[in-house]
């Protein structure tokens, strides 16, 4: 809701006298003030409150309609997705070209951001969350992984020469990334498991846990990051898991989708989509890369500058 008609007048292309004027004609009929008037805007009164709540579900189950009409019609579909950047990134770009050949009647839009989707007003039909959800009434919410945990990753290269997996207390000999952005941190993670360690070294500061992931794997240093997004990297040797399956439990990676689009033809074939590729690398797993270890410790402490 707009607090000002000439902000409203700019949405509609219209003049602000001439929202004004049908306001006051509403109020008129009603018999009842919608808005106070103030000196830097308008302010709704309990009557212009309530029906504003009611016209906006109204439109709102306008819009769902006229999207379950148009889903099965034999135009070209739009689903847009919504989705955390690093998701985006690790999961959904490189499989996005595959869904498309496989859906040529399906025009995906895909927004990678951090703010909670917000389904009434942007026209999001899923959303692949990173954090806690807020509670809906009208939303359906599934955690990704039931089992999701944050454990250290890191470059094979930076552990040659170390028997895996490495005991908690080793992780003093290494540069440590830090995603500022994450649920935990590393020293979460070293009060849990290794709290008599205090001259760990600081590295690199980053807000994106793909960024965080790409330094592990360029060797300079260990990250803390979701089993959720390390899989692929573990499973295909470019990280390994230097602690085993040594991780803090957290539910951060969710999918959310309006209760009302869930049955959407579309909508089912993006959350098929979005679930089986996940199920797939979840049964390769993301735990402990001991068949990494190269044998020995046989050199000091190895470290990333």
């Amino acid at each position: 809701m707009h607090k000002s008609f000439a902000d409203a007048a700019k949405e509609l292309a219209i003049t602000a006298s001439a929202v004004s004027h049908s306001i006051q004609t509403l109020e008129e009929a009603l018999g009842t003030l919608l808005f106070e008037r103030a000196k830097r805007g308008v302010i709704p009164t309990e009557a212009g409150t309530r029906l504003y709540a009611v016209i906006r579900r109204s439109f709102t189950d306008i819009d769902d309609e006229l999207r379950a009409i148009l889903d099965k019609s034999s135009k070209q579909h739009v689903v847009t997705i919504q989705c955390a950047p690093s998701f985006a990134a690790i999961w959904v770009m490189p499989r996005l070209p595959a869904f498309l050949r496989a859906h040529p009647d399906i025009d995906v839009r895909l927004w990678a951001v951090h703010q909670a989707p917000d389904f009434s007003n942007t026209g999001v039909d899923v959303a692949v969350t990173y954090g806690r959800p807020q509670a809906s009434a009208g939303v359906h919410v599934e955690a990704i992984s039931e089992n999701e945990r944050y454990v250290p990753v890191c470059s094979p290269a930076l552990v040659e020469g170390w028997t895996l997996p490495l005991p908690p207390a080793d992780i003093e000999n290494f540069y440590l990334i830090q995603n500022d952005v994450s649920l935990t941190s590393w020293d979460e993670w070293i009060a849990q498991y290794a709290p008599g360690c205090d001259s760990f070294v600081r590295g690199l500061r980053l807000d994106r846990a793909f960024m965080t992931l790409s330094a592990a794997e360029n060797g300079l240093g260990m990250c803390l990051e979701s089993t959720v997004l390390i899989q692929e990297y573990v499973q295909q040797g470019r990280l390994v898991c230097p602690f085993g399956d040594v991780g803090i439990k957290a539910t951060a990676h969710h999918i959310a989708v309006p209760k009302s689009k869930e049955r959407l033809q579309t909508v089912q074939l993006v959350l098929d989509w979005i679930r089986s590729f996940l199920k797939a690398d979840a049964q390769g797993g993301a735990g402990s890369q001991g068949s990494a270890a190269k044998g020995k410790k046989t050199a000091t402490a190895t470290t990333t500058g």
